[in-house]
């Protein structure tokens, strides 16, 4: 059970640059919450206290982070990530990847949403490898420019 309770981290870490620490930078704020968790292992209890966890994440990263920068972080989080889709610009965010040998084992990861440059907005889901089957967590998040740091 204790496994399933990290992912709620890894899920905001995967969508904002936390590595960025230069003057200049913004600090982002990032909220939202786990809707659903399926696969073995998620038993009723398990469910509700995952989705009773908030997700609030602040770090202090590129006001406008670069593709490259955004893909280290996934790859801090994930291991090694080969995308099938990537796209983060002005209007949309979108990810989609296969990645190994991250600290949750092996994942396929999703998130689509909207990004406008100061704010951004989706869903995320994960579906970790676990040795008694795939384990699926689905979380809506939101994240702004709330700051400089």
């Amino acid at each position: 059970m204790m496994r399933t309770v990290k992912f709620a981290g890894i899920l905001v870490a995967a969508m904002v640059p936390a590595g960025a620490q230069a003057a200049g930078k913004s600090l982002w704020s990032t909220t939202g919450a786990i809707v659903s968790v399926t696969g073995p292992g998620a038993d009723a209890e398990t469910q509700k206290m995952l989705k009773a966890m908030p997700i609030s994440h602040t770090v202090c990263a590129a006001k406008a982070p670069g593709d490259s920068e955004i893909k280290s972080v996934i790859g801090a989080a994930f291991g090694t990530c080969k995308y099938s889709n990537f796209a983060v610009r002005v209007g949309r965010v979108a990810a989609t990847a296969q990645c190994t040998g991250g600290p949750y084992g092996d994942a396929s990861i999703a998130f689509n949403g909207t990004y406008n440059g100061t704010i951004y907005s989706g869903s995320n889901t994960s579906v970790f490898k676990t040795k008694t089957g795939d384990l699926t967590v689905r979380s809506n998040i939101s994240g702004k420019v709330s700051g400089t740091c």
